[in-house]
């Protein structure tokens, strides 16, 4: 019972137990329900499964596991927040707890919901853990408030003593919480005047109620927030700073403040939405300029002739921020490509043709945006060895062919078969899933080593949950607010990335970060 008991207090009471817990919950999800479609059809498991499968309730299931993956996933990016940007004991406490437990609700119950048993205590159960995570996040945007921790080191973006990093973390968590309430808005109505519809379902309607423009806003800013914050873990876990970081940090909390008005307005003006082509003209670049500058560090660390080999020859620091760069030429690009040519061409061709670009089209961003949470998943638990290059390898190359494949088949012209591009999707995600299973199949085996790595970073935690500002190693008392967790230092350390300072620690801001 012992080790039961110290099991269970790294699953939930260390930032790399709750982002393992979330990153294996969402495969479970998609290993389970990945035989409804794709080629796992054809071979009839899902018939052996108590699927409750009714053709007319299709659209209702889907915008229930679209819900119960995306929780867990805006879960192990919250960890990550609490984990690297400081707050307090009792916020990281508090949205821990909640967020965890309103995933965990939230998932379970809708997809029984959807899938098995259509009893509508399941539905408030759903209903009920998408309100826990809320809760979360208004707690969350408390702890960041940026005049909590001043800015005290001039290498980083500030005002004043104000963090404009810090202020791009509050930002996106509050503009997140009102699209949420958005859409939250909108579904308060089901049953009273609204019905669930998918959005490409809806695109040649000729007149959109509120409600509708309300949930099409929803999804469209929710995603695009996702990415936002994901690219902001990444600026302060690679310690994102200097000129660039002056540079980018404005840009973002600009362009994400205008993405979410635009998304917002399309309830009262469907023009605005033209007004989200600004927004993401600002974010892109802030992106970019992350990539220069981890791009550049990692080079300026390595001898002449071998700066190339230094930068790609890590799978997971590489394609965490290699993604960064890709995501623009199949989704940004493309997605331009068909706002400028809307009216001329793809509202002219079969409607069948733009629904398929539009499903692929956000399919696409949300499963890329899930390969760099992996990425950094994997890189903060310290994975090493084959295990390590063969799901960074693996996830890159096989993720990616199915996203340039995906765009293919999106853009092919009407009359024109297009199923051979399946043959590629099916590979290059098949291949992904498959070294992601190796990848959750070392970890679960290293929970049944009695000193397994758990233990090591169960150990470091204390064995309790740990504040944002973590205790320095044989220090006893909080580090320097700012500096990178503890932790992190090990995963860091052993990915190979550079000897860590003498005291074991890596320092994310210099003699006074406190961001």
């Amino acid at each position: 019972m012992a080790g039961l008991s110290k099991r269970l207090r790294y699953l939930f009471g260390t930032t790399q137990g709750l982002v393992l817990m979330a990153t294996a919950w969402d495969a479970l999800l998609v290993a389970v329900l990945s035989t409804l479609s794709g080629p796992l059809r054809d071979l009839g498991i899902a018939a052996a499964l108590p699927f409750r499968l009714v053709e007319a309730e299709a659209v209702g299931r889907k915008i229930m596991l679209y819900h119960a993956l995306a929780m867990p996933f805006v879960a192990a990016i919250t960890y990550f927040i609490l984990e690297l940007v400081p707050t307090s004991p009792w916020h990281v406490r508090t949205v821990r707890a909640t967020i965890t437990a309103g995933y965990m609700v939230s998932s379970l119950s809708g997809l029984a919901f959807a899938y098995l048993y259509r009893n509508w205590v399941l539905h408030g159960l759903f209903v009920a853990g998408l309100t826990l995570v809320f809760y979360a996040g208004v707690v969350l945007a408390h702890g960041l408030w940026p005049a909590r921790h001043p800015n005290t080191d001039p290498a980083y973006a500030h005002w004043g003593r104000i963090s404009l990093e810090r202020v791009a973390f509050f930002t996106v968590a509050v503009l997140t919480l009102g699209s949420a309430a958005l859409g939250a808005g909108a579904a308060a109505y089901f049953g009273n005047g609204f019905e669930a519809f998918l959005a490409e379902d809806a695109i040649r309607a000729p007149h959109h109620t509120v409600a509708q423009l309300a949930i099409i806003g929803h999804l469209h800013i929710m995603l695009a927030l996702i990415a936002v914050a994901i690219m902001l873990v990444v600026g302060r876990y690679v310690d994102f700073k200097g000129v660039l970081h002056a540079v980018a940090m404005p840009i973002a909390i600009v362009g994400s403040s205008i993405m979410a008005l635009a998304c917002w307005s399309v309830t009262v003006w469907e023009g605005a939405h033209t007004a989200i082509y600004v927004g993401a003209s600002l974010v892109l670049p802030a992106a970019l300029l992350l990539v220069i500058y981890a791009w550049m560090e990692v080079a300026r660390g390595a001898p002449p002739g071998r700066r190339l080999v230094a930068v790609v020859g890590d799978p997971l620091r590489f394609g965490m921020l290699f993604q960064q760069i890709y995501v623009n030429f199949v989704v940004t690009f493309p997605g331009m490509y068909v706002a400028f040519n809307l009216d001329e061409y793809f509202r002219v061709i079969p409607a069948e043709y733009e629904r398929r670009f539009l499903s692929g089209h956000w399919h696409v961003l949300a499963t890329l945006c899930a390969t760099i949470v992996l990425f950094l998943v994997a890189d903060y638990l310290g994975q090493r060895g084959w295990v390590r290059r063969a799901l960074g390898w693996g996830v890159l190359l096989g993720a990616d062919l199915a996203f340039a494949f995906a765009v293919v088949y999106m853009f092919g012209p009407p009359g024109v078969d297009m199923t051979w591009t399946w043959w590629f999707i099916d590979v290059g995600l098949g291949t992904f899933l498959i070294v992601l299973a190796i990848f959750l199949g070392w970890r679960l085996a290293d929970l049944f080593r009695a000193r397994g790595e758990w233990y090591q970073h169960l150990s470091q935690a204390g064995g309790t949950p740990q504040a944002s500002a973590a205790l320095a190693p044989g220090a006893g008392a909080p580090a320097q607010a700012g500096s990178a967790p503890a932790p992190v230092a090990g995963a860091l350390a052993q990915a190979g990335s550079g000897p860590a300072p003498a005291d074991g620690t890596v320092r994310a801001g210099g003699e006074a970060d406190e961001r």
